[in-house]
């Protein structure tokens, strides 16, 4: 098989098991939130992470691997790796943290866990001794024309998605930073930072033409870091706490008193 017609073919898989990750998620968040949160990093719904650990597995275990427990075994090491890297990956980048498992036993760092790990390989020996005959059967009878055009599409879309949530992300994070930096000089300077200083600050972005503008558009409904906050309840930038609390917090209530409206976070008489 020519090698561009397998990276097509994989790349269609990447973004089945991508979306599936996505609905999985969804659904389970439903199920346990009681509350409907789109799940992911993107704003397709697509968790890519469940695309890569499922292409991954699949090169290297499928037809290789016939005992179904080595390659629970084995798909559970991987994915976990995969996992573990992904968060370290994440937070090198954007001082983030997507997830923490610290209050779950048998946890390392707070990265990964034992029970994500099982399930890892529970989804793994379903995938490649399951489910992806069925897909390598389906993408194999469609022509080279069809799979290089849906997948030259995709490939765009995705790409445009990640760019886009990437560069968004990258401006917060600047923003914070230099946020973090005002209340970290007026630390230095023996300045109290408690409540009645962070609401000052949190005034102070308000009234700011230019300060509010970039709040809004950190705030605005393509805002990567809104998103993951509401998708993510474990979502911090341990290096921008005290900013990004100011930001989407502080500024926030002080919008719903000037309004009169309640604040969503605070309960109802």
């Amino acid at each position: 098989m020519h090698v561009l017609r397998i990276l097509a073919e994989g790349f269609l898989w990447f973004l089945l098991y991508s979306v599936c990750g996505w609905i999985m998620e969804t659904l389970l968040y439903i199920i346990v939130q009681k509350k409907v949160v789109k799940r992911g990093f993107l704003f397709g719904p697509l968790c890519p992470i469940y695309g890569v650990g499922a292409v991954l597995s699949t090169v290297l275990f499928y037809g290789r691997i016939e005992n179904i427990f080595l390659l629970f075994l084995a798909g559970s090491a991987v994915c976990t790796v995969l996992e573990f890297m992904t968060h370290l990956v994440l937070e090198k980048l954007f001082h983030a943290t997507w997830w923490d498992y610290s209050e779950r036993r048998f946890n390392i760092q707070g990265r990964i866990c034992l029970r994500n790990s099982l399930l890892f390989g529970v989804g793994i020996v379903l995938i490649v001794r399951v489910f992806q005959p069925y897909v390598m059967g389906f993408t194999a009878g469609l022509s080279d024309t069809v799979v290089y055009s849906v997948a030259l599409v995709l490939y765009s879309i995705f790409l445009l998605d990640l760019a886009t949530t990437v560069a968004g992300l990258k401006n917060t994070v600047e923003l914070l930073k230099n946020l973090q930096e005002i209340i970290g000089e007026h630390v230095q300077k023996g300045v109290d930072t408690t409540d009645e200083y962070m609401n000052a600050l949190a005034e102070r972005i308000r009234t700011n033409p230019n300060l509010a503008r970039l709040a809004q558009t950190a705030r605005g409904g393509f805002s990567p870091v809104e998103r993951l906050k509401n998708a993510y309840p474990k979502f911090t930038m341990k290096r921008y706490k005290d900013a990004l609390h100011v930001l989407f917090d502080r500024s926030e209530e002080d919008k719903h008193r000037d309004d009169g409206t309640q604040d969503p976070s605070e309960p109802k008489d």
